[in-house]
């Protein structure tokens, strides 16, 4: 039966609208689309009338968009989940032009527009021409023999896999100009065949970009959507036993590779990204972003990115080409993979992996036969991995660096950073690769691990064949420059006193002559941001919205679930309660929930052993955790808290009656986060067998090294603790007992401590932004040579609940080292009111006696102003010269304040136990007589000035000239401007 249907007769008024979509579908087969246009030519497409086309086209909105896009003006595509524009511009341009210059190797896709541009679609083989030119000046481009430009005045698709030139035949250069877009579809990729070329130059403000075809019609792009770029080189690979005749076989359409030529070219790319792509097969045929087979040294890469892939971003399989200033985001695989014999270099690499959705950032591999040559050996510096939690749909966890099959490598300059719930970072992995380590083949230096998880061990393995072991850690401390501790980024930059901007090898062009000198660890030097204006998905998305905690079912591992009984809880979100006690050995991480609470209980919850059985106790961004009366958590030497929390995902250390309804919080209701570190104290005699006890539960802390670690403490709030167990044994909010310098604290907040807010015993650590509110003793005390850093803290009290903001002492004995010595910079203090403490103390400024050493710098220390003692603070800063040795670092400069502000009622006191000592230092002389310091009145709101203060602000001296500092010309805590507290702090009442 033939069926003739006049569709110009067709009355589209009078069809069924549950009819219409099965009709337009039947229509789209066939070879023109005018007569769609025209009946649909009724409806206004502004009005109701155009329906929403999700309950009418049965066919995907992809092709319906393709094809309703001939119609002219603006098809606007429902379907369902966001409006897709497809747009067709009103003024095309010249099609003559275009298809003069593009008609002899592509063909123009009629029923597609993108950007307001044509489509031209290639397909199959591209060769030479014997034709006359057709190249156009400007951004058009066209064919001269065996040159194909691809002019940014359309878009390209591919369709298929488009071949450019055949293997060592037919070969042709092809050229994409700045600013083109090329579109795949779901069996697409490009491949650049031996001895033809690619020169893609693209540039910072017009990139060159291969995307999805559903991303360049307005849908989501995701990952696997097409293909990939592929690159098919002459240089060595190790599955040709005979270079001379290698005809190696690509794993995705079978295309050859491989040579004796290690200097072969296959082009530039430059300032290219490739997003979407991947597309799979089968289990062992997937396309990588960009896919480089023995590709030689002579071809050029660099500012290259790959995003969201469904494969790896970059691999290689043999051949010498290096590669610089690359970014891989979000693939799913592996990040950067090679094997077969690479021998080539990668310079600047950021990698970025998703959570739930990325495998390891570098797979390294040779070949699984020893002897096959040549052996993967390629040059790696300046690396930076970000490390995503949990496992993508593979099953693969998120890892950090796997060398294994043979490789070699020389890296450095890499730092691995990790998450609570990464997978391991660094690991290596069979008898060849431990025998590369062994030869020398294999060597990393003067780079940083910063993961909860940093390392794993290659083992004896009989059924998998393995003999050889590997002690990892060790393998990676043993070597030159190489760091486990904090890395202290923010996002991907390093902070100004992040280790990773001093940490790193200089002079890598001598040491190989491919690397560039860029002495510092990881991608980026803290200033020179060259990720910006090119890439994607890294800073053209506007801040996003605090991501929801997810809503937990049960506790995890290492803590046990307690009965919860409704309205016990001040929030009656919880409805889970995961008990921690006891000693934690192993591995513990504590998952953040928006219906889940910590309790820390049965008194001390300890964290590893003494240098023995360590342990890492990880607590997510939005944990909250309270403890009952007699609890404390301490952790260990050699063990660590990762205690990451955000500004809008703070941690939250209480009581228990702070949470628990009817209950309030107070100080002193438990006792507090006591970190136990190897580092400096002055309370031994020999650092390298030093068991200094602490003063509540005994815990031994001390030792040699004070760039040891404990982690990380960043965005947490530590309220109400402090117990007293007497007059001597007494607990801070967090105490820091011989912590190294390789611990990072940031953002931390002690609220009405039963003791001191922070104190210091010794050691190197660091802390910035630190908020201590309505501390019951000393707000920031030290002691026993602390020799670390702080900048940006806040110091207010309570009237009559207070004693001094800072109280800085060193040792008592003669000749002990080290003798404290921190560095601070930016702080406000507001001290109490002159009246006494349940303990008898008053309140007062800044105590600095038993011997310290110090530097303050942009101090403001403003008390209360009042006529009495009940009105007025005391004393704001008072040296106390009992012991000789604070006397002698006064008169050495070893004792210093500048570019500081005392206002005061009672600015000054000097005091002193001791007949030879007495009157040795006149404070205000020695204050005033100190550059940048002055006794003026100040006003400020909250702690912040008025941006229009000149008595603060500009006043200050900067002290970045040490990394750990960030740049600052204010005095006090605040610039007028920006209020570091906003969003994850507890505000006193």
């Amino acid at each position: 039966m033939v069926l003739a249907i006049d569709f110009y007769a067709i009355n589209i008024s009078e069809i069924p609208v549950k009819y219409l979509g099965h009709i337009i579908e039947v229509f789209l087969s066939c070879p023109s689309i005018s007569f769609i246009c025209q009946l649909l030519e009724p409806f206004n497409p502004s009005s109701e009338m155009t329906m929403d086309l999700k309950h009418i086209f049965k066919l995907g909105a992809l092709s319906t968009a393709m094809a309703l896009a001939g119609c002219g003006g603006d098809i606007n595509i429902n379907t369902g989940t966001e409006e897709v524009v497809t747009e067709t511009p009103t003024t095309p341009p010249s099609q003559s032009a275009q298809a003069a210059a593009y008609s002899g190797f592509a063909e123009r896709n009629t029923s597609l527009s993108v950007d307001g541009k044509e489509v031209w679609t290639l397909k199959g083989t591209l060769a030479p021409s014997s034709a006359a030119s057709t190249i156009g000046s400007g951004d058009t481009g066209g064919q001269d023999a065996e040159t194909i430009v691809l002019g940014n005045d359309v878009v390209w698709e591919l369709d298929g896999a488009v071949i450019a030139g055949g293997d060592k035949e037919n070969s042709i250069v092809l050229e994409v100009r700045a600013g083109t877009k090329i579109i795949g579809g779901s069996d697409s990729y490009l491949v650049v065949s031996r001895d033809s070329k690619i020169h893609a130059q693209g540039s910072a403000t017009q990139p060159i970009v291969f995307t999805s075809k559903e991303s360049s019609i307005g849908q989501p792009g995701e990952a696997g959507q097409w293909g990939g770029l592929v690159l098919l080189g002459n240089a060595p690979v190790n599955t040709c036993p005979d270079l001379t005749a290698c005809d190696a076989a690509f794993e995705v359409g079978s295309h050859n590779y491989g040579g004796d030529n290690t200097e072969d070219s296959s082009g530039t790319l430059k300032y290219v990204r490739v997003e979407f792509g991947g597309f799979k097969i089968n289990d062992t045929q997937e396309m990588n972003g960009i896919s480089f087979a023995a590709v030689g040294s002579q071809t050029v890469v660099e500012h290259i990115q790959v995003h969201l892939n469904n494969d790896d971003g970059v691999e290689f399989w043999g051949g010498n080409v290096s590669i610089s200033n690359v970014v891989l985001t979000e693939n799913f695989d592996d990040s950067l993979d090679w094997t077969n014999g690479w021998q080539g270099s990668a310079q600047h690499v950021y990698i970025r992996q998703a959570d739930n959705g990325s495998n390891r950032g570098i797979e390294a591999d040779s070949n699984s036969d020893a002897s096959a040559m040549p052996q993967s050996l390629p040059a790696i510096a300046n690396v930076t991995i970000e490390v995503a939690n949990g496992e993508n749909s593979g099953g693969d966890d998120a890892e950090g660096i796997l060398f294994r099959k043979g490789t070699g490598a020389h890296a450095y300059n890499v730092l691995v950073k990790g998450d609570v719930n990464s997978g391991e970072c660094l690991e290596i992995n069979d008898d060849n690769t431990v025998v590369s380590t062994q030869d020398g083949a294999l060597t990393m230096q003067n780079s940083l691990v910063d993961c909860v998880e940093p390392f794993k061990d290659a083992k004896v393995d009989a059924e998998e064949g393995r003999s050889l072991a590997l002690d990892v850690e060790a393998w990676f401390l043993g070597q030159e420059g190489n760091l486990a501790g904090a890395s202290d980024l923010n996002g991907y930059m390093p902070n100004t006193a992040s280790v990773a901007l001093t940490g790193g090898a200089a002079d890598l062009s001598n040491v190989d002559q491919r690397l560039a000198d860029a002495p510092y660890i990881g991608a980026f030097d803290g200033s020179n941001d060259w990720t910006e204006g090119w890439t994607t998905a890294i800073h053209d998305d506007a801040t996003p919205a605090p991501v929801a905690l997810p809503v937990l079912t049960s506790c995890p591992v290492g803590t046990s679930a307690q009965s919860v009984v409704a309205g016990i809880y001040k929030d009656d979100n919880i409805n889970l309660v995961c008990t921690l006690e006891g000693n934690v050995t192993s591995n513990t991480t504590l998952l953040a929930g928006e219906n889940v609470m910590y309790k820390i209980d049965g008194g001390a919850v300890v964290v590893g052993g003494d240098n023995t059985d360590s342990a890492t106790l990880a607590i997510q961004a939005g944990v909250k955790l309270f403890a009952t009366d007699n609890s404390y958590i301490a952790v260990s030497r050699g063990s660590k808290i990762m205690a990451k929390g955000s500004a809008e995902h703070p941690i939250e250390m209480t009581s228990e009656q702070d949470v628990i309804m009817g209950a309030e919080g107070a100080r002193g209701q438990w006792g507090g986060l006591v970190l136990l570190g190897n580092g400096l104290t002055n309370k031994c005699d020999d650092p390298n067998s030093c068991d200094v006890a602490f003063e509540v539960g005994d815990f031994p802390y001390g030792g040699n090294d004070n760039a040891d670690s404990s982690g990380q403490i960043s965005y947490v709030v530590v309220k109400y603790a402090g117990f007293k167990v007497n007059d001597t044994q007494e607990m801070n909010g967090i105490s820091f007992a011989a912590v190294g310098s390789g611990t990072q604290v940031d953002h931390i907040q002690v609220h009405a401590n039963g003791d001191d807010g922070v104190e210091f015993w010794g050691g190197a650590v660091n802390m910035k932004y630190v908020y201590l509110t309505e501390n019951f003793d000393d707000s920031l005390d030290w002691t026993n040579g602390w020799q670390g850093k702080a900048q940006f803290v806040y110091i207010t009290h309570e009237d009559g609940s207070a004693n001094r903001g800072i109280e800085g002492d060193s040792h008592k004995g003669t000749g002990d080292t080290p003798v404290s010595k921190p560095v601070l910079s930016n702080v406000t203090i507001l001290p109490g009111v002159d009246i006494e403490n349940a303990s008898g103390d008053k309140g007062e400024g800044i105590l600095l006696r038993v011997a310290t050493a110090a530097s303050l710098n942009n101090v403001l220390v403003q008390g209360r102003k009042g006529a009495s003692s009940t009105t007025e603070s005391g004393e704001c800063l008072e040296l106390d010269g009992t012991y000789a040795d604070l006397v002698d670092n006064v008169t050495n400069n070893q004792l210093t304040i500048s570019h500081s502000v005392i206002d005061c009622n009672e600015p000054f006191k000097y005091s002193s136990d001791n007949a030879a000592t007495a009157d040795a230092v006149n404070v205000e002389t020695w204050f005033l007589g100190q550059a940048g310091n002055s006794t003026a009145a100040v006003s400020i709101t909250d702690g912040m000035p008025a941006t229009t203060d000149t008595t603060l602000l500009g006043q200050g001296i900067d002290m970045s000239s040490d990394s750990f500092f960030e740049a600052t010309d204010y005095i006090g805590a605040f610039d007028g401007t920006n209020d570091w507290r906003q969003g994850w702090v507890h505000t006193p009442n």
